[in-house]
């Protein structure tokens, strides 16, 4: 009996295998490898508006160079924001990171000859605590890939319906929206990145809205 329980799951092990979409499985297989860029960007979180030069390269506190507003313009509140920005500036603009966040279970939404389009309910990130976790079930996600090396082009997120992750807080919207373009070693990267998050917690509103932008890319070596 054993060689044909044996059999059977071998068997379906390959129709597993055989029916694996091979877009996904490119991109999941892609490799994260390649040079440091240092890039031009803008960014705009409604209280912080800045534009400048990054190199992940460089140490803390001389990875941006602001060009602009002009230093004279600055406040602390400006100085504060850009010492928060840079601290978590680590050369992180790759798109294939959100490869994570899409299922082996991602339904084919769309394709034309050059692209297919899916939609899954996103997983979370490895590092998501309790709460997070439970906003990522609720939350509905496309991705765009390229079928000639399953690069991921578009990536999205949304919260379809307002939703209380706990008794204190509740998420009335969410959007988080990135567009990629290809780096010169051909690995994608997040050109156009943007996201809306309002609710209420403890009884206090909040409404964020964030827009960041890489305009050019520079070798760093």
């Amino acid at each position: 009996m054993s060689k044909y329980i044996s059999a059977a799951l071998l068997s379906s092990a390959l129709c597993l295998t055989a029916t694996a979409d091979p877009v996904l499985e490119m991109m999941r297989a892609a490799s994260a490898e390649g040079p440091v860029y240092a890039y031009d960007m803008t960014f705009d979180d409604g209280e912080l508006q800045a534009a400048g030069r990054v190199d992940p390269t460089q140490p803390e506190g001389a990875r941006i160079q602001v060009t602009s507003p002009p230093e004279a313009d600055w406040d602390d509140d400006f100085r504060e924001g850009l010492a928060a920005i840079e601290k978590e500036t680590k050369g992180d603009i790759w798109c294939n990171e959100f490869a994570q966040n899409i299922p082996t279970d991602a339904k084919l939404l769309a394709q034309t000859p050059d692209l297919a389009s899916y939609t899954f309910t996103p997983n979370p990130d490895s590092d998501a605590d309790k709460t997070e976790k439970k906003v990522f079930k609720k939350l509905k996600g496309t991705a765009t890939l390229d079928k000639m090396d399953g690069a991921i082009l578009s990536f999205k997120m949304s919260l379809p319906k307002p939703f209380k992750p706990m008794m204190v807080a509740k998420i009335n919207t969410f959007e988080m929206d990135v567009q990629c373009t290809r780096a010169p070693d051909g690995r994608t990267y997040i050109e156009d990145f943007s996201m809306a998050l309002e609710g209420s917690a403890m009884m206090q509103a909040f409404d964020q809205k964030m827009q960041r932008q890489i305009t050019a890319l520079y070798p760093t070596e």
